[in-house]
């Protein structure tokens, strides 16, 4: 069993330029692990009109994030309960995380297995052993602190 990982939002300002390198297109899929309350995949289809989904384990924020898609009536996003280990990659376009090391280092494999020119954006913490393509500091005004983001595309 492995331990629960902690749900930490992204602060929208750091969200706004996580998906801005990313720019996902209309005809992509972008796919965020361990969605959350759904800010990101809300914002990417609303933004980008592209097509999100948002892979969530959590029954409470899985509920508040369908609470929200519906409220604004989006049609190019969902959310679905699944194990963020386990779901399958191979159509995503743009993978959004947030999620401590070791977490990353265990998805790593699945990572780069993505297809050729997907990207993948990291929130504060790098891919162990693998070096960005890009990386980028946002001042939040949200937090008051320093937040990274890396961008990895796979070729």
């Amino acid at each position: 069993m492995r331990k629960k990982i902690p749900f930490v939002p992204s602060p929208h300002d750091v969200v706004e330029k996580m998906l801005s390198i990313a720019d996902p297109k209309p005809d992509e899929l972008l796919i965020d692990l361990g969605s959350g309350d759904g800010r990101i995949v809300v914002s990417a289809a609303r933004d980008y009109k592209c097509k999100s989904l948002g892979v969530e384990i959590d029954d409470v924020l899985i509920d508040h994030s369908m609470r929200k898609i519906q409220r604004l009536g989006l049609k190019n996003v969902k959310i679905v309960k699944a194990d963020l280990y386990q779901y399958d990659l191979s159509n995503a376009d743009v993978v959004t995380l947030y999620l401590l090391p070791d977490t990353l280092k265990t998805l790593k494999p699945k990572l780069l297995n993505l297809k050729e020119g997907a990207r993948i954006i990291c929130h504060d913490y790098k891919i162990p052993g693998l070096e960005p393509d890009e990386f980028y500091i946002v001042k939040s005004k949200t937090t008051g602190r320093n937040h990274f983001i890396y961008l990895y595309e796979i070729d």
